[in-house]
């Protein structure tokens, strides 16, 4: 597997559609979100497919790679959350994509139909690989 560690930050649409693509699929426990309204900083844990890496063969089977990633949204206002149960921190949700919006919004799209909006005063967000990559049977697939 040729993994390279990525940091990525983004400061316009152009470099968030970037992120997006490197988190698409990327599993989120409900728990590993956190926003602190003092600093303005919105924080989440994701384990992402590593989409940038080639499967490997062992034993006749292909195996893929996720590897935890650290995601931090600055300059956030306020966080709306629909379509999630509060009562679910356990719950691993799949984030679909990211996408920035004029009026100023960061809207986190899920599965199932949740969907994370982020009130931004600017577009700043980091993304940092924080582990190494493990392997994976399983390679998202979309009809």
């Amino acid at each position: 597997m040729s993994y390279k560690p990525l940091q990525m930050t983004a400061e316009d649409r152009d470099d968030l559609q970037v992120i997006a693509a490197c988190l698409q699929d990327a599993l989120i426990p409900l728990s590993g979100m956190e926003y602190d309204r003092t600093s303005g900083h919105f924080h989440l844990i994701a384990n992402r497919f590593c989409w940038e890496c080639e499967p490997e063969n062992l034993d006749g089977n292909s195996y893929y790679a996720r590897v935890a990633a650290g995601v931090a949204f600055h300059h956030v206002k306020d966080v709306h959350k629909k379509g999630f149960d509060p009562q679910s921190k356990n719950e691993l949700i799949n984030l679909l994509t990211i996408h920035h919006e004029e009026n100023d919004c960061i809207h986190l799209i899920f599965s199932g139909g949740s969907e994370i909006k982020l009130s931004v005063n600017k577009l700043s967000c980091h993304l940092k690989d924080v582990d190494e990559p493990y392997p994976t049977p399983n390679q998202p697939v979309h009809p």
